[in-house]
């Protein structure tokens, strides 16, 4: 049990002398990573704790909203600030990643960092760390986060800015609770609802934000970039560089595009690769039995769940489009 009372009591022991927290999130952030990194800073905040977050890179503008983004520090934008802070801090939590290279160049400076590390994290096959609160069977690292505070006594004393940051992980990893939710998924949301969290309002700030490039580079996907197997009840989705570049791409702009493939009919296998600054990034989704999290380490070295996962290469993008055309011909 990831929060037995022996595991609590050594988090305790690490947290109670720790002055200066360090809270770090995965490359390319999401939802989660960045709803699960601000929740845990503002719970150590109301634990009159210092805790500062630091992420390898920039998170989507539609995350700009969330309470605390404007004080996160980027490791890509201030090199030297990020790794003295990684140096200098007594403590670092490590949230929604299972290895260091998620990181990206960080990742050196946090191996070589001596003070203790923590992670929570929901991704399968996790590394080794100092202190571990994994489970890959949870919505997300913000359920992880809630369910931490809810354990130490913590939750009741929280304020709305981290029941936000909760909701927000939920709402993004879920894909609306449409998928990879548990009975404890509903519970949380819904003592969330009763601090006086509005979901619209958040659903609203997350996905009513669309610029017109945006649903123009949609459009392009789905009309000019869909290739459907239906015999192998699969879906494949490419976008290049050039596209990109058309539509004025921002981080984030992508976001929940790869739904769209898994979204026809009987299709149970989908994939989105997209090729930017010479790397190509690859999301998977899947239905039932489909382990993407398999294909996606064996195929690329990447992973994730076993329904929906991701991976980074520097293949060419028709390369990477071959590799996943093989798998779904062979594998499905």
């Amino acid at each position: 049990m990831i929060f037995a009372q022996d595991i609590l009591a050594r988090l305790r022991a690490v947290i109670d002398p720790a002055s200066s927290i360090l809270i770090i999130g995965h490359r390319s952030p999401d939802g989660d990573a960045v709803g699960s990194t601000l929740a845990l800073q503002h719970y150590f905040h109301s634990l009159g704790k210092r805790a500062e977050v630091l992420m390898p890179d920039g998170f989507p503008p539609f995350l700009n909203w969330l309470p605390g983004s404007e004080g996160i520090h980027l490791f890509d934008g201030d090199t030297e600030s990020g790794i003295e802070r990684i140096r200098t801090a007594d403590l670092i939590f490590c949230l929604d990643f299972n290895r260091m290279d998620r990181v990206g160049p960080m990742s050196k400076h946090l191996i070589e960092a001596s003070c203790p590390k923590v992670v929570i994290d929901h991704h399968l096959d996790p590394s080794a760390f100092d202190l571990m609160f994994s489970e890959t069977t949870s919505s997300s690292t913000c359920e992880l986060v809630y369910r931490l505070v809810e354990a130490l006594g913590d939750i009741e004393s929280q304020t709305k800015e981290f029941f936000t940051c909760i909701y927000t992980g939920l709402l993004t990893d879920t894909g609306s609770f449409k998928y990879n939710v548990y009975p404890t998924t509903f519970r949380i949301a819904g003592h969330i609802v009763s601090k006086g969290i509005v979901p619209q309002d958040i659903q609203s700030s997350l996905f009513d934000v669309n610029s017109l490039n945006r649903l123009q580079l949609l459009g392009t996907l789905l009309s000019e970039r869909l290739l459907h197997f239906p015999e192998h009840r699969a879906s494949l989705m490419t976008m290049t560089a050039e596209i990109l570049q058309k539509y004025d791409y921002q981080p984030g702009d992508t976001e929940g595009f790869v739904n769209y493939g898994l979204s026809l009919q009987d299709c149970t296998f989908t994939a989105l690769a997209s090729e930017k600054d010479g790397v190509v990034k690859i999301s998977f989704r899947s239905k039932g039995d489909v382990d993407v999290n398999v294909l996606a380490n064996e195929a690329f070295g990447g992973g994730g769940h076993k329904n929906a996962a991701g991976a980074r290469t520097e293949k060419s993008l028709a390369e990477v489009e071959a590799i996943i055309t093989d798998i779904i011909k062979t594998r499905l």
